[in-house]
């Protein structure tokens, strides 16, 4: 069959053949889009992050929090008055947000990992004290709980992460020197 010899409803086929094809073109582009942008939105989350996390002020206040927690109880930090208390208690409480997010797949957990898991890992052992004795005094053991499920996955992530940035720097240096 040649182009002469169609009639008008077999170019009309043909038409709507490429107008589907079209659109499911633009559905698959639109979903690629959607998931990058996606993906561009959690990395971009973990950087401001850790900005917050890296501003010399914080810096400041998680070495004050760790030394508070050295020398002191959770029947000291209960006797405070309640703005010190409330701001012994920023830190561990961004800390849990960031949890929130990062448990949520909110942020781009690998790059999280990487980050902010040594924060969340060297945090919670001065948090040890406090959390526990907040725990138990309110009978919710709940408190904190996001933050001790990103502590438990950060270290196992940021080694598979390790091993995979090794094995990509040896394929690389392997396809330089041949």
């Amino acid at each position: 069959m040649t182009a002469s010899t169609l009639s008008l409803n077999g170019w009309g086929d043909i038409a709507q053949f490429v107008i589907a094809i079209g659109g499911v073109l633009a559905l698959v582009g639109a979903f690629a889009q959607l998931r990058l942008s996606r993906a561009n939105a959690r990395r971009g989350r973990v950087y401001e992050y850790a900005d917050r996390f890296n501003d010399p002020k914080l810096l400041r206040a998680a070495a004050g929090y760790k030394e508070f927690w050295k020398s002191h109880t959770f029947t000291h930090f209960d006797s405070l008055d309640l703005a010190d208390q409330l701001e012994c208690l920023m830190l561990p409480n961004l800390i849990e947000e960031v949890a929130v997010l990062y448990n949520r797949n909110l942020l781009d957990r690998n790059l999280a990992a990487q980050l902010l898991g040594p924060y969340v890992e060297v945090l919670w052992q001065a948090s040890t004290p406090l959390v526990s004795e907040v725990r138990q005094k309110e009978n919710r053991p709940t408190i904190y709980a996001e933050w001790e499920e990103m502590r438990d996955d950060t270290p196992d992530r940021r080694t598979k992460v390790n091993r995979q940035t090794e094995k990509r720097r040896a394929r690389r240096k392997f396809f330089r020197c041949r």
